[in-house]
Protein backbone atom coordinates (compact mmCIF):
# COMPACT_ATOMS: atom_id res chain seq x y z
CA UNK A 1 0.00 0.00 0.00
CA UNK A 2 1.31 3.24 -0.96
CA UNK A 3 2.50 5.84 1.98
CA UNK A 4 0.80 8.93 2.76
CA UNK A 5 3.92 10.37 2.37
CA UNK A 6 4.13 9.17 -1.13
CA UNK A 7 0.66 10.12 -2.02
CA UNK A 8 1.23 13.92 -0.52
CA UNK A 9 4.15 13.90 -3.08
CA UNK A 10 2.41 12.55 -6.34
CA UNK A 11 -0.80 15.20 -5.55
CA UNK A 12 2.18 18.23 -5.29
CA UNK A 13 3.75 17.15 -8.47
CA UNK A 14 0.55 16.93 -10.57
CA UNK A 15 -0.42 20.38 -8.96
CA UNK A 16 2.66 21.76 -10.43
CA UNK A 17 2.34 19.95 -13.60
CA UNK A 18 -1.45 21.55 -13.77
CA UNK A 19 -0.22 24.95 -12.99
CA UNK A 20 2.49 24.81 -15.43
CA UNK A 21 0.28 23.20 -18.32
CA UNK A 22 -2.37 26.29 -17.19
CA UNK A 23 0.25 28.85 -17.44
CA UNK A 24 1.46 27.70 -21.46
CA UNK A 25 -1.63 27.21 -22.04
CA UNK A 26 -2.43 31.07 -20.67
CA UNK A 27 1.04 32.04 -22.39
CA UNK A 28 0.35 30.58 -25.67
CA UNK A 29 -3.13 32.11 -25.98
CA UNK A 30 -1.61 35.65 -25.15
CA UNK A 31 0.83 34.85 -27.95
CA UNK A 32 -2.00 33.98 -30.15
CA UNK A 33 -3.46 37.35 -29.49
CA UNK A 34 -0.53 39.19 -29.75
CA UNK A 35 0.56 37.70 -32.76
CA UNK A 36 -3.52 38.52 -34.36
CA UNK A 37 -2.76 41.19 -37.43
CA UNK A 38 -3.94 44.84 -36.76
CA UNK A 39 -7.28 45.41 -38.50
CA UNK A 40 -7.83 48.08 -41.19
CA UNK A 41 -11.12 48.80 -41.64
CA UNK A 42 -11.57 50.19 -45.21
CA UNK A 43 -14.84 51.75 -46.89
CA UNK A 44 -15.37 52.74 -50.32
CA UNK A 45 -18.18 52.68 -53.10
CA UNK A 46 -16.27 49.82 -55.74
CA UNK A 47 -19.05 47.59 -56.76
CA UNK A 48 -19.11 44.53 -59.66
CA UNK A 49 -16.44 43.94 -61.45
CA UNK A 50 -14.34 47.09 -59.57
CA UNK A 51 -15.06 45.59 -56.52
CA UNK A 52 -13.76 42.25 -57.67
CA UNK A 53 -10.33 44.07 -58.92
CA UNK A 54 -10.05 45.91 -55.97
CA UNK A 55 -10.65 42.90 -53.66
CA UNK A 56 -7.60 41.09 -55.36
CA UNK A 57 -5.38 44.11 -54.26
CA UNK A 58 -6.44 43.82 -50.82
CA UNK A 59 -6.33 40.09 -50.66
CA UNK A 60 -2.48 40.56 -52.19
CA UNK A 61 -1.41 43.03 -49.15
CA UNK A 62 -2.49 40.58 -46.78
CA UNK A 63 -0.72 37.62 -47.99
CA UNK A 64 2.18 39.95 -48.31
CA UNK A 65 2.66 40.35 -44.36
CA UNK A 66 1.12 39.18 -41.46
CA UNK A 67 1.16 42.84 -39.49
CA UNK A 68 -1.74 44.07 -40.63
CA UNK A 69 -5.09 42.73 -42.22
CA UNK A 70 -7.24 45.39 -44.54
CA UNK A 71 -11.20 44.69 -44.33
CA UNK A 72 -13.03 46.26 -47.23
CA UNK A 73 -16.84 47.06 -46.70
CA UNK A 74 -18.38 48.73 -50.25
CA UNK A 75 -20.99 50.84 -49.30
CA UNK A 76 -22.63 50.68 -53.34
CA UNK A 77 -22.45 54.84 -54.05
CA UNK A 78 -20.59 57.86 -53.92
CA UNK A 79 -23.81 59.41 -52.16
CA UNK A 80 -23.86 56.68 -49.81
CA UNK A 81 -20.39 55.95 -48.90
CA UNK A 82 -20.70 59.85 -48.10
CA UNK A 83 -23.85 59.71 -46.09
CA UNK A 84 -22.42 56.47 -43.99
CA UNK A 85 -19.33 58.82 -43.04
CA UNK A 86 -20.99 61.32 -42.14
CA UNK A 87 -23.38 59.25 -40.13
CA UNK A 88 -20.32 57.68 -38.42
CA UNK A 89 -18.48 60.50 -37.31
CA UNK A 90 -21.64 61.72 -35.39
CA UNK A 91 -21.47 58.50 -33.69
CA UNK A 92 -17.84 57.95 -33.52
CA UNK A 93 -17.53 54.57 -35.62
CA UNK A 94 -15.83 56.01 -38.22
CA UNK A 95 -13.39 52.98 -39.84
CA UNK A 96 -9.48 53.10 -40.37
CA UNK A 97 -9.73 54.50 -44.00
CA UNK A 98 -12.23 55.05 -47.04
CA UNK A 99 -12.12 56.40 -50.40
CA UNK A 100 -13.77 60.03 -50.62
CA UNK A 101 -13.53 62.78 -54.22
CA UNK A 102 -10.87 65.29 -52.53
CA UNK A 103 -13.35 67.81 -53.02
CA UNK A 104 -14.88 66.49 -49.53
CA UNK A 105 -11.56 67.43 -47.59
CA UNK A 106 -12.33 70.79 -46.43
CA UNK A 107 -15.41 69.62 -45.24
CA UNK A 108 -13.77 66.38 -43.07
CA UNK A 109 -11.21 69.23 -41.97
CA UNK A 110 -13.86 71.51 -40.47
CA UNK A 111 -15.79 68.68 -38.88
CA UNK A 112 -12.61 67.26 -37.34
CA UNK A 113 -12.72 63.71 -38.37
CA UNK A 114 -9.76 63.53 -40.92
CA UNK A 115 -6.11 63.46 -40.39
CA UNK A 116 -3.30 63.95 -42.72
CA UNK A 117 -1.24 61.29 -44.05
CA UNK A 118 1.94 63.60 -43.32
CA UNK A 119 3.87 61.51 -40.24
CA UNK A 120 3.62 58.29 -42.26
CA UNK A 121 3.89 59.05 -45.42
CA UNK A 122 6.60 62.13 -45.45
CA UNK A 123 8.57 61.65 -42.04
CA UNK A 124 7.64 58.27 -41.02
CA UNK A 125 10.03 55.35 -41.66
CA UNK A 126 7.81 53.62 -43.82
CA UNK A 127 7.61 57.18 -45.89
CA UNK A 128 8.16 57.71 -49.79
CA UNK A 129 11.26 58.85 -50.98
CA UNK A 130 11.99 61.73 -52.99
CA UNK A 131 11.69 59.75 -56.01
CA UNK A 132 8.92 58.14 -55.26
CA UNK A 133 6.85 61.45 -54.28
CA UNK A 134 8.14 62.82 -57.89
CA UNK A 135 7.07 59.50 -59.71
CA UNK A 136 2.87 60.71 -58.29
CA UNK A 137 1.21 62.67 -60.87
CA UNK A 138 2.01 66.17 -59.45
CA UNK A 139 -1.98 67.74 -60.14
CA UNK A 140 -3.12 64.06 -58.52
CA UNK A 141 -0.89 64.52 -55.44
CA UNK A 142 -1.92 68.47 -55.09
CA UNK A 143 -5.54 67.35 -55.27
CA UNK A 144 -5.26 66.05 -51.72
CA UNK A 145 -3.53 68.74 -50.09
CA UNK A 146 -5.24 71.33 -47.80
CA UNK A 147 -3.89 73.58 -45.79
CA UNK A 148 -0.36 72.42 -46.08
CA UNK A 149 -1.02 68.88 -45.25
CA UNK A 150 -1.49 65.66 -47.29
CA UNK A 151 -5.09 64.73 -46.47
CA UNK A 152 -5.52 62.54 -49.35
CA UNK A 153 -3.66 60.42 -51.59
CA UNK A 154 -5.00 59.51 -54.85
CA UNK A 155 -6.69 56.49 -55.57
CA UNK A 156 -9.08 55.93 -58.32
CA UNK A 157 -8.50 58.95 -60.43
CA UNK A 158 -9.89 59.73 -63.99
CA UNK A 159 -9.57 62.19 -66.48
CA UNK A 160 -11.59 63.66 -68.99
CA UNK A 161 -11.61 62.46 -72.41
CA UNK A 162 -13.52 63.39 -75.78
CA UNK A 163 -15.25 60.30 -77.46
CA UNK A 164 -15.71 60.12 -81.15
CA UNK A 165 -17.71 57.89 -83.74
CA UNK A 166 -15.41 57.77 -86.34
CA UNK A 167 -18.16 56.24 -89.25
CA UNK A 168 -19.96 59.62 -88.16
CA UNK A 169 -16.98 61.39 -89.01
CA UNK A 170 -15.83 59.61 -91.76
CA UNK A 171 -19.37 60.25 -93.18
CA UNK A 172 -19.95 64.14 -92.72
CA UNK A 173 -16.17 64.24 -93.48
CA UNK A 174 -15.77 66.35 -89.96
CA UNK A 175 -12.68 66.47 -88.02
CA UNK A 176 -11.28 65.72 -84.27
CA UNK A 177 -12.57 69.49 -82.59
CA UNK A 178 -9.56 71.72 -80.94
CA UNK A 179 -11.55 73.88 -79.81
CA UNK A 180 -15.05 74.10 -78.75
CA UNK A 181 -15.96 76.28 -81.67
CA UNK A 182 -15.27 73.65 -84.17
CA UNK A 183 -18.82 72.03 -83.00
CA UNK A 184 -20.54 74.54 -83.82
CA UNK A 185 -19.02 75.11 -86.71
CA UNK A 186 -20.53 71.41 -87.83
CA UNK A 187 -24.06 72.70 -87.53
CA UNK A 188 -24.34 72.92 -91.26
CA UNK A 189 -23.50 69.57 -91.79
CA UNK A 190 -24.97 67.70 -89.02
CA UNK A 191 -28.26 69.38 -88.29
CA UNK A 192 -29.93 68.39 -92.10
CA UNK A 193 -29.40 64.89 -90.79
CA UNK A 194 -30.51 65.55 -87.18
CA UNK A 195 -27.50 64.99 -85.24
CA UNK A 196 -25.59 67.02 -82.57
CA UNK A 197 -22.42 67.55 -82.32
CA UNK A 198 -21.18 66.59 -78.69
CA UNK A 199 -23.37 65.07 -75.86
CA UNK A 200 -22.33 65.52 -72.38
CA UNK A 201 -23.64 63.99 -69.28
CA UNK A 202 -26.50 64.96 -67.21
CA UNK A 203 -25.13 68.56 -66.15
CA UNK A 204 -22.22 70.94 -67.98
CA UNK A 205 -20.39 71.50 -64.73
CA UNK A 206 -17.15 69.71 -65.17
CA UNK A 207 -16.86 71.09 -68.78
CA UNK A 208 -17.14 74.63 -67.29
CA UNK A 209 -15.02 74.53 -64.99
CA UNK A 210 -12.30 72.76 -67.39
CA UNK A 211 -12.89 75.95 -69.65
CA UNK A 212 -12.82 78.28 -67.04
CA UNK A 213 -8.94 76.84 -66.20
CA UNK A 214 -8.24 77.01 -69.85
CA UNK A 215 -9.43 80.65 -69.87
CA UNK A 216 -6.84 81.05 -66.76
CA UNK A 217 -9.16 81.66 -63.78
CA UNK A 218 -10.85 78.55 -61.81
CA UNK A 219 -14.02 78.56 -60.79
CA UNK A 220 -13.20 78.71 -57.16
CA UNK A 221 -9.83 80.16 -57.41
CA UNK A 222 -6.89 78.80 -54.60
CA UNK A 223 -6.73 82.33 -52.61
CA UNK A 224 -10.53 81.45 -51.91
CA UNK A 225 -12.01 83.99 -54.57
CA UNK A 226 -14.99 83.36 -56.31
CA UNK A 227 -14.99 84.16 -60.22
CA UNK A 228 -18.38 82.79 -60.83
CA UNK A 229 -19.07 86.56 -62.77
CA UNK A 230 -15.34 86.55 -64.18
CA UNK A 231 -15.85 87.49 -68.15
CA UNK A 232 -13.85 84.35 -68.70
CA UNK A 233 -16.12 82.30 -66.57
CA UNK A 234 -18.99 84.24 -68.53
CA UNK A 235 -17.78 83.29 -72.06
CA UNK A 236 -17.01 79.94 -70.87
CA UNK A 237 -21.36 79.21 -69.76
CA UNK A 238 -22.43 81.34 -73.05
CA UNK A 239 -20.01 78.99 -75.09
CA UNK A 240 -21.69 75.75 -73.23
CA UNK A 241 -25.32 77.49 -73.53
CA UNK A 242 -25.21 78.70 -77.54
CA UNK A 243 -23.88 75.49 -78.57
CA UNK A 244 -26.74 73.85 -76.70
CA UNK A 245 -29.30 77.12 -78.14
CA UNK A 246 -27.62 75.85 -81.82
CA UNK A 247 -28.55 72.44 -81.21
CA UNK A 248 -24.69 71.48 -81.32
CA UNK A 249 -24.60 70.17 -77.67
CA UNK A 250 -26.63 68.32 -76.06
CA UNK A 251 -26.92 67.21 -71.53
CA UNK A 252 -27.94 63.62 -71.30
CA UNK A 253 -31.36 64.35 -69.23
CA UNK A 254 -33.25 61.24 -68.47
CA UNK A 255 -30.34 59.17 -70.53
CA UNK A 256 -28.51 59.54 -67.54
CA UNK A 257 -24.89 59.49 -69.50
CA UNK A 258 -23.36 60.80 -72.55
CA UNK A 259 -22.80 57.15 -73.48
CA UNK A 260 -26.42 56.34 -74.39
CA UNK A 261 -26.98 58.63 -77.62
CA UNK A 262 -23.21 57.81 -78.41
CA UNK A 263 -24.29 54.32 -78.39
CA UNK A 264 -27.22 54.93 -80.02
CA UNK A 265 -25.64 57.12 -83.02
CA UNK A 266 -27.26 60.48 -81.84
CA UNK A 267 -24.32 62.21 -81.36
CA UNK A 268 -20.64 62.51 -83.39
CA UNK A 269 -18.86 63.39 -79.87
CA UNK A 270 -19.33 62.49 -76.50
CA UNK A 271 -17.01 64.46 -73.27
CA UNK A 272 -17.04 62.11 -70.28
CA UNK A 273 -15.03 60.36 -67.78
CA UNK A 274 -12.28 57.55 -68.41
CA UNK A 275 -13.79 55.94 -66.35
CA UNK A 276 -16.57 55.45 -69.03
CA UNK A 277 -14.55 53.85 -71.39
CA UNK A 278 -15.12 50.05 -69.70
CA UNK A 279 -18.55 50.90 -70.41
CA UNK A 280 -18.17 51.86 -73.90
CA UNK A 281 -16.33 48.54 -74.52
CA UNK A 282 -19.09 46.58 -73.10
CA UNK A 283 -22.23 48.65 -74.29
CA UNK A 284 -20.89 49.63 -77.73
CA UNK A 285 -22.05 47.43 -80.84
CA UNK A 286 -19.20 45.72 -82.38
CA UNK A 287 -19.86 47.44 -85.68
CA UNK A 288 -19.23 50.85 -84.16
CA UNK A 289 -16.18 52.18 -84.49
CA UNK A 290 -15.09 54.81 -81.84
CA UNK A 291 -12.13 55.69 -80.23
CA UNK A 292 -10.72 58.87 -77.66
CA UNK A 293 -8.68 61.87 -78.21
CA UNK A 294 -8.01 65.04 -76.10
CA UNK A 295 -10.71 67.19 -75.52
CA UNK A 296 -11.26 70.58 -76.93
CA UNK A 297 -8.66 73.27 -75.74
CA UNK A 298 -8.75 77.56 -75.64
CA UNK A 299 -5.58 78.95 -77.32
CA UNK A 300 -4.05 75.84 -76.82
CA UNK A 301 -5.21 74.62 -73.07
CA UNK A 302 -7.15 71.85 -73.02
CA UNK A 303 -6.51 70.34 -69.19
CA UNK A 304 -9.48 69.43 -67.01
CA UNK A 305 -10.39 69.00 -63.54
CA UNK A 306 -9.94 65.82 -62.25
CA UNK A 307 -12.37 63.20 -61.07
CA UNK A 308 -12.69 60.27 -58.77
CA UNK A 309 -11.07 59.87 -55.36
CA UNK A 310 -8.21 59.76 -52.71
CA UNK A 311 -8.14 57.53 -49.89
CA UNK A 312 -8.48 59.36 -46.59
CA UNK A 313 -7.59 58.58 -43.09
CA UNK A 314 -9.90 59.15 -40.18
CA UNK A 315 -8.85 60.39 -36.52
CA UNK A 316 -9.88 57.26 -34.53
CA UNK A 317 -6.94 55.20 -36.03
CA UNK A 318 -4.79 54.02 -33.40
CA UNK A 319 -1.25 54.46 -34.11
CA UNK A 320 -0.72 50.73 -34.99
CA UNK A 321 -3.79 50.78 -37.39
CA UNK A 322 -2.50 54.50 -39.00
CA UNK A 323 0.84 52.79 -39.14
CA UNK A 324 -1.23 49.78 -41.23
CA UNK A 325 -3.34 52.01 -43.57
CA UNK A 326 -0.07 53.68 -44.89
CA UNK A 327 1.41 50.08 -45.40
CA UNK A 328 -1.35 49.27 -47.61
CA UNK A 329 -1.60 52.64 -49.26
CA UNK A 330 1.97 52.75 -50.27
CA UNK A 331 1.46 49.24 -51.55
CA UNK A 332 -1.44 50.45 -54.16
CA UNK A 333 1.41 52.89 -54.80
CA UNK A 334 3.67 50.53 -56.43
CA UNK A 335 3.91 50.35 -60.37
CA UNK A 336 2.70 46.94 -60.86
CA UNK A 337 -1.03 47.48 -58.34
CA UNK A 338 -1.31 51.43 -60.00
CA UNK A 339 -0.97 49.68 -63.59
CA UNK A 340 -3.24 46.63 -62.43
CA UNK A 341 -6.21 48.87 -60.71
CA UNK A 342 -6.23 51.28 -64.30
CA UNK A 343 -6.00 48.05 -66.67
CA UNK A 344 -9.22 46.78 -64.47
CA UNK A 345 -10.88 49.88 -63.40
CA UNK A 346 -10.75 52.51 -66.22
CA UNK A 347 -8.90 54.76 -64.30
CA UNK A 348 -5.58 56.14 -64.93
CA UNK A 349 -2.37 55.08 -63.40
CA UNK A 350 -1.85 57.34 -60.54
CA UNK A 351 2.07 56.73 -61.12
CA UNK A 352 3.99 57.74 -64.26
CA UNK A 353 5.54 53.74 -63.08
CA UNK A 354 2.33 52.59 -63.01
CA UNK A 355 1.73 54.50 -66.83
CA UNK A 356 5.05 52.91 -68.08
CA UNK A 357 4.58 49.49 -66.68
CA UNK A 358 5.27 46.38 -69.28
CA UNK A 359 1.73 45.08 -68.15
CA UNK A 360 0.09 48.23 -68.60
CA UNK A 361 1.64 49.09 -71.91
CA UNK A 362 0.76 45.59 -73.18
CA UNK A 363 -3.18 47.02 -72.08
CA UNK A 364 -2.72 49.96 -73.94
CA UNK A 365 -1.66 47.92 -76.83
CA UNK A 366 -4.79 46.11 -76.73
CA UNK A 367 -7.04 48.93 -75.66
CA UNK A 368 -5.80 52.15 -77.32
CA UNK A 369 -8.84 53.90 -76.09
CA UNK A 370 -7.59 54.28 -72.67
CA UNK A 371 -4.24 55.96 -74.05
CA UNK A 372 -6.09 59.62 -74.39
CA UNK A 373 -6.79 59.24 -70.71
CA UNK A 374 -3.33 58.69 -69.80
CA UNK A 375 -2.07 61.58 -71.75
CA UNK A 376 -4.62 63.24 -70.07
CA UNK A 377 -3.25 63.02 -66.71
CA UNK A 378 0.12 65.75 -67.55
CA UNK A 379 -2.66 68.65 -68.16
CA UNK A 380 -4.98 67.72 -65.63
CA UNK A 381 -5.61 70.16 -62.53
CA UNK A 382 -7.29 70.19 -59.31
CA UNK A 383 -9.65 72.05 -57.80
CA UNK A 384 -9.55 74.47 -55.08
CA UNK A 385 -10.65 72.53 -51.92
CA UNK A 386 -12.09 74.22 -48.83
CA UNK A 387 -14.34 74.24 -46.28
CA UNK A 388 -17.99 74.69 -47.79
CA UNK A 389 -17.50 72.99 -50.76
CA UNK A 390 -20.33 70.41 -50.68
CA UNK A 391 -22.78 73.10 -50.37
CA UNK A 392 -21.12 75.49 -52.84
CA UNK A 393 -21.05 72.30 -55.23
CA UNK A 394 -24.83 72.21 -54.42
CA UNK A 395 -25.52 75.19 -55.21
CA UNK A 396 -23.78 74.95 -58.40
CA UNK A 397 -25.39 72.38 -59.82
CA UNK A 398 -29.08 74.34 -59.12
CA UNK A 399 -27.54 77.03 -60.85
CA UNK A 400 -26.22 74.75 -64.28
CA UNK A 401 -29.96 73.19 -64.13
CA UNK A 402 -31.60 76.45 -63.70
CA UNK A 403 -29.68 77.44 -67.27
CA UNK A 404 -31.01 74.31 -68.60
CA UNK A 405 -34.35 73.45 -67.53
CA UNK A 406 -35.57 76.77 -66.97
CA UNK A 407 -33.33 78.73 -69.49
CA UNK A 408 -32.38 81.37 -67.02
CA UNK A 409 -29.57 83.65 -68.13
CA UNK A 410 -26.10 82.72 -68.20
CA UNK A 411 -25.05 86.38 -66.73
CA UNK A 412 -28.08 86.46 -64.04
CA UNK A 413 -27.52 82.66 -62.82
CA UNK A 414 -23.97 83.23 -62.04
CA UNK A 415 -24.48 86.15 -61.03
CA UNK A 416 -26.77 85.33 -57.96
CA UNK A 417 -24.51 82.02 -57.58
CA UNK A 418 -21.60 84.23 -57.19
CA UNK A 419 -23.96 85.83 -54.24
CA UNK A 420 -24.21 82.32 -52.60
CA UNK A 421 -20.30 81.65 -53.26
CA UNK A 422 -19.06 84.46 -51.34
CA UNK A 423 -21.58 83.98 -48.73
CA UNK A 424 -20.32 80.12 -48.25
CA UNK A 425 -16.69 81.17 -48.61
CA UNK A 426 -17.27 83.74 -45.70
CA UNK A 427 -19.26 81.76 -43.69
CA UNK A 428 -16.66 79.03 -43.64
CA UNK A 429 -13.78 81.28 -43.37
CA UNK A 430 -12.60 80.99 -39.47
CA UNK A 431 -13.09 77.25 -39.25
Amino acid sequence: MMNRRFTHLLAAVAGLALVATLAACGQTKAASKAAAPVKITYWHRMTGAWNKAQQKMIDDFNASQKQYKVVAVSQGSYDALQQKIMAAAKSKTLPTMAQAPYTNIGDYVKNDFIQPWDSEMLTGANRLSASQLKDIYPSFLAAGQYQGKQYGVPYSVSTRVLFYNQDLMDQYGLTLPKTWADFAAMSAKLKPAGLTAVALDQSYDVELEGLAQQSGAKLIGANGKANLTAPTTLAAVNTLLDLRKAGMLRTAGEDGYFSVPFINQKVVFGIGSSASIPILQQQAPKGLHWGTAAIPGVDGHNGTALNGNDNVLFKGATKAQKAGAWAFQKFLLKAKNSAYWAAKSGYVPVTKAGAADATYQQHLKANPTFKAAVDASNNAFASTIFAGYTDYRNALMTTVDDTLTKNTEGKTAFTALQAKAEAILKANQSR
